[in-house]
């Protein structure tokens, strides 16, 4: 397996009655690069219904891979929703991670 050496994550609160939205509009980047954007490692968006929260973390063999691929068109194209985010998400932060423990396959 590659090395990841770069993690995007963001951490998202939605509006009153827009959680599901938020959910939606999360998950669709991350699952649109799959299989598209080379190093690309792993994926996962997590929903905290009792916080109203959805984080969402990709690893990358390098960071340049997600940031060359939202360079491009179709980059642009697959990140964008068309919905008014500000009408679904409350707050929002990012971060650019270099990891420094984990694993990312599983064990049998």
């Amino acid at each position: 397996m590659t090395e990841p050496t770069y993690t995007f994550v963001s951490v998202s609160t939605a509006r009153p009655g827009r959680l599901d939205d938020l959910v939606r509009l999360a998950r669709a980047p991350s699952e649109k690069m799959d299989g598209v954007v080379p190093g690309m490692i792993a994926r996962q968006v997590g929903v905290d219904r009792e916080r109203n929260t959805v984080v969402v973390w990709v690893t990358f063999a390098n960071r340049s891979d997600l940031y060359d691929y939202l360079d491009t068109q179709q980059g642009k194209n697959d990140h964008g929703d068309g919905d008014d985010i500000t009408e679904i998400i409350d707050t929002f932060a990012m971060y650019d991670l270099t990891p420094v423990s984990g694993r990312l396959t599983t064990t049998a």
